[in-house]
């Protein structure tokens, strides 16, 4: 800084100095009205984070200020809030760790950073220069610093004064916040840089809060989850039970027919008068019929069923009961049919049979109600392996699906590819979840139509998040295919106004081929997958990226 430059700005600096308990009292203020404001606490980070860099520009009168934070795994650095005059450095707006190795390093070894007007160089708040690799400041002629940050403009890298404090949450430095001096010099008071410290406190609550309403939002989706599963079940289950119920209500109120016979002329000797409400036959008209009576009324395939049981008979200790069912003809025509539960009543003293006791139930009913019980198990097990919302394949058929699919194509190519609606959370807080729930069932159907081929499985993976399994497909293939769900998702034109990308719905899209299945297993495939969707949406969302396994 010249004389000339130092001379010109010493007012304004004796005018800090002389104002700097009133500046105290007034941050003080400031910063309690700042800590009772409702939008840190509410979850909300976006709002929480705007809300506490325009109280810094307001209250410090600073040019910019702007908050950075971590990524989950610390890859990168992200900007989530700027209010200034800057126009470039908005949030998400990200920096790359790896590339600048030598600040972060040192970021979580300070406590502070201070540039201001009656200094040559960046310094931390323990006095020792930082390093000049990555914040290297030069002085100018007219007080201005040149600084070179990675998070830092080009329009911010010229300034007057600057000071960046770290956000500390649960120990770690997870992000830092930052107020630049664009124009004016400036001395940083006490009571200012106290003043950041406390912001940074505040910032490391609103992450706090943020990171509990996320954990709430998913206990509270497991928990409603969980809760739609049981009810499915208890449907299933009482279905069942009332269809089981409706059988044996069927069973007990039904009538039997007693009949005794001659085991070896199968003449009738007896025979109730159920009979005649049943199948229509008096006592007298089966008396009429002569030898081998039922063989007469029983249905020809299943006569041959009657020898084997008398056979069966024939060999048997006493007490034993053979049950069968026949088709049986009404003296009317139709037909009816009986379960005809058989023991024998008198043997010979040669221990061979004489005379045979029977019982014939009619279960015609029983009968087309077991069937009609089936066709109701297999709907039920049917819904059970559909997701409900969007009446695709569920999470459990999918993985059934690709584990088969694994097994047998070991020698083929097998893709995946996973699908994320884009800012759908965004959608969900901007139309509601009906609007949300309606918008997963059109893609789903999307999904559907633009995936064709018989042996493919579109499913419901979870949340917003959709899974394709292409058996016998090669990465060609698999790329036609991202591009055919792009195509008809964006036919779809469901708005999406406060989308970053586009003023209608997106979807990114993940794909993973397996060359040859026979190493390694389906849950590589899917982190593979996984990982190709997380670059897709790292790259602007709204495209396909293509991650290989090992």
């Amino acid at each position: 800084m010249s004389l000339a430059s130092k001379q010109s700005s010493q007012p304004l600096i004796t005018s800090v100095f002389l104002d700097s308990h009133s500046s105290h009292s007034a941050l003080s203020q400031a910063l309690l009205e700042l800590s009772q404001c409702q939008s840190i606490y509410s979850g909300n980070l976006d709002r929480a984070t705007a809300t506490i860099v325009y109280s810094v520009v307001k209250n410090l009168g600073t040019t910019s200020c702007q908050a950075w934070l971590y990524s989950d795994d610390r890859s990168t650095f992200k900007s989530v809030a700027y209010y200034g005059a800057a126009d470039s450095n908005r949030p998400n707006q990200t920096v790359q760790v790896a590339d600048h190795g030598d600040y972060f390093s040192n970021l979580a070894q300070r406590n502070c950073l201070v540039v201001d007007t009656d200094s040559s160089i960046a310094s931390q708040s323990n006095g020792v220069a930082y390093p000049q690799t990555n914040s290297q400041t030069k002085a100018s002629s007219d007080g201005r610093h040149s600084v070179s940050l990675p998070y830092l403009s080009e329009q911010e890298t010229c300034i007057t004064a600057l000071i960046e404090i770290p956000i500390y949450h649960q120990a770690q430095v997870i992000g830092i916040v930052c107020c630049t001096q664009h124009h004016s010099p400036r001395v940083w008071q006490a009571a200012e840089k106290s003043f950041m410290a406390s912001v940074a406190c505040l910032m490391a609550v609103a992450v706090s809060h943020s990171k509990l309403q996320q954990q709430t939002k998913i206990l509270n989706k497991q928990k409603r989850q969980l809760t739609l599963e049981m009810i499915e079940r208890e449907q299933a289950e009482k279905a069942w039970q009332e269809s089981q119920c409706f059988i044996q209500g069927i069973l007990d109120a039904s009538t039997n027919i007693l009949y005794v016979n001659n085991f070896d002329s199968g003449k009738n000797y007896y025979v109730n008068g159920y009979m005649k409400k049943i199948l229509g036959y008096s006592s007298e008209e089966i008396q009429q019929l002569g030898a081998q009576f039922l063989e007469q009324i029983t249905h020809p395939k299943d006569i041959k069923i009657i020898h084997e049981t008398r056979q069966r008979l024939a060999r048997s200790n006493s007490g034993t009961i053979i049950e069968n069912e026949y088709r049986m003809q009404h003296n009317q025509g139709s037909w009816h049919w009986m379960l005809c539960r058989e023991t024998i009543l008198q043997w010979h003293p040669d221990g061979t049979p004489l005379q045979l006791l029977g019982t014939a139930t009619d279960i015609t009913v029983h009968k087309e109600n077991e069937e009609a019980l089936q066709q109701q198990n297999k709907h039920l097990t049917a819904l059970a392996r559909v997701d409900a919302l969007t009446q695709i394949a569920n999470r459990r058929v999918f993985d059934e699906f690709l584990n088969q699919a694994w097994v047998a194509h070991n020698h083929t190519p097998l893709t995946l590819i996973l699908c994320d609606i884009d800012y759908f959370k965004l959608y969900n807080d901007t139309y509601g979840h009906q609007a949300g729930d309606e918008c997963l069932r059109l893609v789903a159907q999307a999904l559907k139509k633009a995936v064709k081929r018989q042996p493919d499985l579109v499913a419901r993976y979870g949340g917003e998040e959709f899974a394709v399994v292409l058996p016998n497909t090669a990465l060609p293939g698999a790329k036609h295919v991202a591009q055919s769900i792009q195509t008809v998702v964006q036919e779809l034109e469901i708005e999406h106004r406060l989308s970053a990308i586009s003023n209608y719905l997106t979807v990114s899209l993940g794909i993973a081929t397996a060359l040859s299945t026979t190493s390694g297993s389906p849950q590589e495939l899917i982190a593979a997958a996984d990982q190709g969707l997380y670059q897709a949406k790292s790259d602007g969302r709204a495209q396909f990226s293509v991650a290989h396994t090992e």
